[in-house]
């Protein structure tokens, strides 16, 4: 069925409109907010609130193609994620730079790590790294657009993001040299 019947559908409350429209985009979803929480149950949860704010508000919703009905679903499940985040557990930025670390030795060759490791380290980042890593290097966020969302400085979204990258970094490399982060 085309994505745009789908959404008419929806907005006539034709339920198998609903159900083609949450299984094309539940695993996508599922994922993004999976990067953002960090946790599987939570994840569940969250999709449930956001898929039902988004067929509760569909017929507010102007299609201008795939696009931006991905931009749409994809805007209320992060928005979901971080409200969850802040309800379960006060997210702390730390404003301070971290000194600059050598990364000169680390080996840019990562046939041996499998993605697998990558997500299982980024999961494991403290919420404040994990956020904003995913919302820049993954959502393509500005620091500026993050910043509105999380209400936090550019800054922090910028430290955040270094410390971020420098966590990954340092496990990478332990998981290359030891077997394991």
């Amino acid at each position: 069925m085309e994505i745009i019947k789908v959404v008419e559908g929806c907005k006539s409350g034709n339920q198998f409109a609903e159900n083609a429209l949450f299984d094309k985009y539940y695993k996508h979803m599922f994922n993004l907010s999976r990067r953002i929480l960090g946790n599987h149950n939570d994840v569940e949860d969250v999709l449930i609130i956001s898929f039902t704010k988004v067929f509760g508000n569909i017929k507010k919703f102007e299609y201008r193609g795939d696009y931006s009905l991905t931009k749409w679903i994809k805007t209320i499940v992060i928005n979901e994620s971080i409200r969850f985040v802040n309800k379960r557990n006060k997210i702390k930025y730390d404003d301070n730079i971290p000194e600059l670390i050598a990364c000169s030795e680390f080996d840019s060759d990562l046939n041996d790590i499998d993605i697998e490791q990558i997500y299982s380290i980024i999961e494991k980042m403290p919420s404040g790294y994990r956020i904003v890593f995913n919302l820049f290097a993954i959502e393509g966020y500005s620091h500026k657009e993050i910043a509105e969302l999380l209400k936090i400085s550019e800054n922090t979204s910028k430290s955040q993001l270094r410390k971020a990258r420098i966590d990954i970094i340092k496990k990478m490399d332990k998981i290359k040299n030891n077997g394991k982060a």
